[in-house]
């Protein structure tokens, strides 16, 4: 709660500062890597900014530009700025060097603290760049603190501009004070609240400043868990986070990761959602089921006022609407709904939200024209020179006083939380040469992905080629505004009124490998449109062309869906197998250029597939699980440190018909004539998890029979008795049934032409969604899905019939610390019915798919390679 003298119009920092006095040895900040900063040293270490700021001549209506990554030097300067009296002013991440050029000309910035290389057309319209570390304590006859007034600028956002050039929005004092005392009364004070929120989107005020004004801890996140929400969870568990703003879009993200991995933080007590319309998935309204204790909020308000409306969801979860209201008006924020003429709607009609109060900002810096075209007098105050804030949306109120989001009254679009004005990326594009004209729009995609797409009039002759626009547009644009899909098209579409006619636009058919020819010269294109796939599939674009997909964040999962995507760019089925082949960019565009290739006659059923090179001349075989891919071993061989080459056994011939399938020893066989043909003797190194473990068991029974030496066998909560996940009998457990109800579920749909399926719609139990091994969840086309499901069916037969012969040797079994006790008790004993020599069993955390997922898999990964490694110094002594 706020401190008793905080009062309207009071200052943020202060705030702070006397949270810093009251506790100064509570810890402030933590890195989530360990690293701490106490309220005493971040307070000394602001002020001691805030005095350097001062002598370089900071002070109220000043601005001071900002280009720093999430950091502890962050916050100190946030800090530092306001303490100064100067305006704070963040610069996006992702911006190139000419729109943060254009942002310091715009805001006449003195200063530019940065922790990066700038380059001297930024560093030339500055009076000083620095780095937050180098300020000195002030001198004694250095400047004295200048106390900014309430009405004094406090920070300036820039947003996208209609114009071709951003929009600073300048908040005041005043307004940032209201936003922050609202904060402060509407829940409880003190909490561990993460920053996850891009330091130039307005929210993260709410994050660094709404927590540290009431005494709470504010633990950062790497870049690396801010793009994969399986990390993010880890973080959130480990640091006991309480509180979390997220878009949307990264809200669903998490919920699917913690559907994946079965982890909920259970510490989480307040969820903040902002900047696009709320959907309530059933994978998000599962997240909050498995959470009582947590509140969701959902906010709403343009960068122009910040927070103006607020909407807690109730505790009857399973009565969640699908997409919720906005809420009601928040403290020092009207909301109107008008029509024409400024004249209010009844009750549940639509309007455009226009917002009065000490909410809005002073307006845009530097530029009276938007600004008096935004910001109007308002019609219905008493007090002179009062304003209203026109913003665009439309709303209707219903009985209860609730607002509900309708869209926009204009062509402005709303793309990952971002605001992106259509004119300010159709300039860029206008400029790059071989385009005609241009007009951009969002789609959702068939993986339902919003996503922004360029449409192109080419110049007479050949169009640009989309790697060029792209490169050109990454050059004046921040990341979040370069189209992820271009279509070229012969003309515009126009309205009645000459301009561009976006409704048409939008029925345009978004291009498709399939529909043109593709030839060599098409590389940089196709290199351009899977590096599209991967920035919407990783939500970032942070990658170059030859890095591995699994090395930037990808994991089996967003492989699948990326296989999914191209499939879409081929215009053909693309096995799951390929992104294991060719995990770069450049490697998938040369597999697409090359074209639909006719598998051998003699294709044999088993395929081997490098999952890690390795340096020794040893090589470990991974045998496929139900599915018969192997995607889900790619994270384990990542996370292994053993010198040893991973090699992924494959069941390439797929599902056989009816009548014909194969035993479980017909694909022992199969492998075995594989594997001896790339490697005649051993001594063999055999692993697999699941189904995987037993086939590895058949195979080394098959090797031993042929007087070959298996130094190692490995089951991965695998067992050739009893199912892993139930303990009884294979053939007792109700999988296979399962299986064929979705089956039919899946050939219903892709008859009714739908192809993209959502898998956790189509079965009440997801375990075995797991069990075919990187089978994606959601957007999977469903060839790809009937594939795996067939497989999986006919694997779970081959099981049910199958007696394990005795083995004579040594296995090693890790098991699934999750399951219960008594079931992994049974499962040891069940093993050695079939194992003549040691079982030796390693216990990792994790359930059964959980195991070979994120944190659980490096737990793994560790064991295995401990036992490689033993097996490699018996080795050593042996030829000693």
């Amino acid at each position: 709660m706020p401190s008793p003298g905080w009062e309207p119009g009071a200052l943020v920092h202060r705030q702070v500062r006397e949270r810093a006095l009251a506790r100064p040895d509570a810890v402030a900040l933590t890195d989530g890597a360990g690293a701490q900063v106490t309220y005493r040293e971040l307070l000394e270490r602001w002020e001691r900014l805030a005095g350097a700021l001062r002598e370089w001549g900071v002070g109220p209506e000043v601005p001071v530009a900002v280009r720093l990554e999430r950091s502890p030097d962050l916050v100190v300067t946030m800090l530092a700025v306001l303490a100064a009296g100067g305006v704070y002013a963040p610069i996006d991440d992702t911006c190139p060097d000419e729109r943060v050029a254009a942002i310091v000309t715009d805001l006449g910035a003195r200063v530019l603290l940065t922790d990066r290389e700038t380059p001297r057309r930024v560093s030339d319209l500055v009076g000083r760049v620095a780095h937050p570390g180098d300020a000195a304590p002030a001198t004694a006859d250095g400047a004295g603190p200048v106390a900014p007034h309430p009405d004094n600028l406090a920070y300036v956002m820039s947003t996208s501009g209609s114009t071709g050039r951003p929009k600073g929005v300048a908040m005041t004092h005043r307004g940032l004070s209201r936003l922050i005392r609202w904060q402060a009364a509407d829940g409880p004070g003190g909490l561990t609240t993460v920053s996850f929120t891009s330091p130039g989107f307005d929210v993260t005020f709410q994050e660094i400043l709404g927590t540290l004004a009431t005494g709470g801890r504010l633990c950062l996140v790497s870049e690396e868990a801010r793009r994969d929400p399986e990390q993010l969870l880890a973080v959130l568990e480990k640091e006991g986070v309480e509180r979390v703003f997220l878009p949307y879009v990264a809200l669903g993200q998490l919920a699917l990761a913690a559907r994946r991995t079965g982890r909920f933080p259970r510490s989480l007590r307040h969820v903040v959602t902002a900047g696009e319309q709320l959907v309530i998935t059933d994978a998000v309204a599962e997240f909050f089921g498995a959470l009582p204790g947590c509140r969701l909020d959902n906010h709403y308000g343009p960068t122009e006022t910040h927070l103006v409306s607020s909407l807690t969801l109730g505790d009857d979860r399973g009565g969640w609407p699908r997409t919720p209201p906005i809420g009601r008006s928040v403290d020092g924020a009207d909301v109107l709904l008008l029509g024409p003429g400024l004249t209010p709607v009844a009750a549940g009609e639509p309007g455009e939200i226009h917002v009065r109060g000490a909410a809005l900002a002073r307006g845009y810096l530097g530029a009276p024209a938007p600004t008096a075209d935004r910001f109007l007098p308002d019609p219905f105050a008493d007090e002179p020179g009062a304003r209203m804030y026109r913003t665009g949306d439309l709303a209707r109120r219903d009985a209860d006083g609730l607002l509900h989001f309708l869209g926009r009254t204009d062509d402005q679009l709303k793309v990952r939380g971002y605001r992106v004005e259509p004119a300010e990326v159709e300039l860029a594009l206008s400029r790059c040469p071989g385009v005609r004209e241009a007009a951009v729009g969002v789609r959702t995609l068939a993986d339902g992905v919003r996503a922004l797409v360029a449409y192109v009039v080419a110049e007479e002759g050949a169009p640009p080629s989309v790697s060029v626009l792209s490169a050109a547009l990454r050059a004046s644009l921040p990341a979040y505004m370069v189209p992820a899909r271009f279509a070229f098209i012969d003309a515009l579409p126009l309205s009645s009124t000459g301009k561009a006619d976006r409704r048409r636009l939008a029925e345009v058919p978004l291009p498709e490998p399939g529909d043109r020819k593709r030839t060599a010269g098409d590389a940089e294109t196709l290199a351009a449109e899977v590096s599209a796939v991967w920035q919407r599939v990783l939500g970032h674009d942070e990658f170059e062309r030859d890095e591995d997909f699994f090395d930037v964040g990808g994991d089996s999962l967003l492989a699948a869906w990326v296989v999914t995507e191209l499939s879409r760019l081929a215009g053909r089925e693309v096995e799951l197998s390929v992104i294991l082949r060719n995990t770069t960019v450049d490697e998938l565009a040369a597999f697409l250029a090359a074209g639909p290739a006719a598998p051998p006659a003699d294709r044999p059923p088993s395929e081997l597939i490098t999952l890690r090179p390795g340096s020794a001349g040893n090589v470990l075989y991974l045998f496929h699980p139900l599915g018969g891919e192997l995607l889900t071993y790619r994270e384990l061989a990542r996370r292994m440190e053993s010198p040893v080459r991973v090699l992924g056994v494959r069941w390439a011939a797929g599902p056989a018909e009816a009548g014909r399938e194969p035993s479980l020893a017909d694909m022992a066989r199969a492998h075995h004539e594989q594997i001896r043909a790339v490697q005649p003797d051993g001594p063999y190194l055999l692993a697999g998890w699941s189904f995987g473990g037993v086939l590895a068991l058949e195979v080394a029974t098959l090797l031993r029979e042929s007087g070959q030496e298996v130094a190692f066998l490995g089951l991965i909560d695998a067992n050739p008795v009893l199912d892993p996940l139930s303990g009884v009998a294979p053939a007792e457990t109700p999988y296979r049934a399962l299986l064929g109800q979705v089956l039919d579920e899946v050939d219903r749909r892709a008859a009714d032409g739908e192809e993209s399926l959502d898998v956790a719609e189509l079965a009440a139990d997801r375990d075995w969604v797991g069990l075919m091994g990187g089978a994606p969840a959601v957007g999977v086309k469903a060839g790809h899905l009937r594939r795996s499901l067939a497989m999986a069916r006919q694997s779970m037969g081959a099981l049910a019939a199958h007696t394990a012969r005795p083995y004579p040797g040594d296995v090693d079994l890790f098991q699934a610390g999750a399951t219960g006790a008594e079931t992994r008790a049974l499962l040891r004993a069940g093993l050695r019915e079939v194992v003549g020599g040691a079982v030796r069993v390693h216990e990792v955390p994790g359930d059964h798919t959980g195991i070979l997922t994120s944190p659980h898999v490096t737990v793994l990964a560790g064991a295995v390679d401990g036992v490689l490694d033993d097996i490699g110094k018996g080795n050593d002594s042996d030829g000693s």
